[in-house]
């Protein structure tokens, strides 16, 4: 990407996504949206500057606020709706090249001039869903957006920790010029998980419960047969694990701190994470 004055700016990012099907997510995307991240602040602008032009909500109440903010959002929604709506009937058109203050001066215009409230209908008979709202923000559409990147400094003079070249970002905003993407796929399961699955801590209770023929056993008999020291937080912590699993059907509680396996499909190997504090 370039950098200003002839230098060069780049950096390496890493995106950890579930959204792994390369036919409805492509990488190239996932990528562009990164840097769309912050646009939610050009909502929190609108709402408090351009809507509210930096006045205070009148109320002084706080059934009055939540009155006044859901007449805000409601106003809001609305309007993005009708830009969504307009932006839509031009074919590969970004719904970011339509303008807020134009929407709402529409709005405005519309209110003052009881003019263009409902819907009329089209030569074809459809009705015109663009409207004079939508018509009005059509004409004056914002030039396409580009992926730019700039250094994150913090802007009060004063501060201290006004240090903005640490990671060699360039000091102005400056356009992206070109993005290499490289697709790691996830690492797959080794058939050696399964083992040390069943060798593990469910395994070992598996066995020792089927040795004593699925008999019911305490948990300090258990924790006796693993070698653990039956008493205090260890066999608290394991009394712990065996309640986990209890829960979630792999034992059986017969009474209080008193297990057994449910067979036949007892010795399947738990996929279920051991709780924290257990030796």
């Amino acid at each position: 990407m370039g950098g200003g004055a002839g230098r060069v700016a780049g950096g390496t990012y890493r995106l950890l996504t579930t959204l792994s099907d390369h036919r409805t997510d492509p990488a190239d995307r996932l990528v562009g949206l990164y840097h769309e991240r912050w646009e939610i602040e050009t909502a929190y602008l609108a709402l408090r500057h351009t809507m509210l032009k930096g006045r205070v909500l009148r109320s002084k109440d706080p059934v009055g606020l939540t009155q006044e903010m859901w007449a805000l959002l409601t106003i809001y929604q609305a309007l993005r709706s009708m830009m969504v709506t307009a932006v839509e009937t031009v074919p590969g058109c970004d719904p970011d090249r339509a303008g807020f203050t134009v929407a709402l001066e529409a709005a405005r215009d519309t209110v003052v001039g009881v003019a263009g409230t409902a819907a009329a209908a089209t030569p074809s008979g459809r009705l015109d869903l663009v409207g004079h709202i939508g018509t009005r923000v059509l004409k004056a559409l914002l030039p396409k957006s580009r992926m730019r990147l700039s250094a994150r400094i913090v802007k009060c003079g004063t501060s201290r920790y006004n240090i903005w070249n640490r990671d060699g970002r360039p000091r102005d905003s400056t356009p992206i010029t070109a993005i290499v993407i490289t697709v790691h796929p996830p690492a797959l399961p080794t058939t050696h998980a399964a083992d040390r699955a069943a060798s593990g801590r469910w395994g070992q209770v598996c066995r020792i419960l089927a040795e004593n023929s699925n008999q019911a056993m305490h948990a300090r008999d258990i924790a006796g047969h693993l070698g653990l020291i039956a008493t205090g937080r260890v066999l608290s912590g394991f009394n712990a694990q065996l309640c986990y699993w209890a829960r979630n059907g792999r034992l059986i509680r017969t009474a209080p701190s008193t297990y057994k396996i449910p067979l036949p499909g007892a010795l399947t190997p738990s996929t279920e994470p051991l709780l924290r504090g257990i030796g």
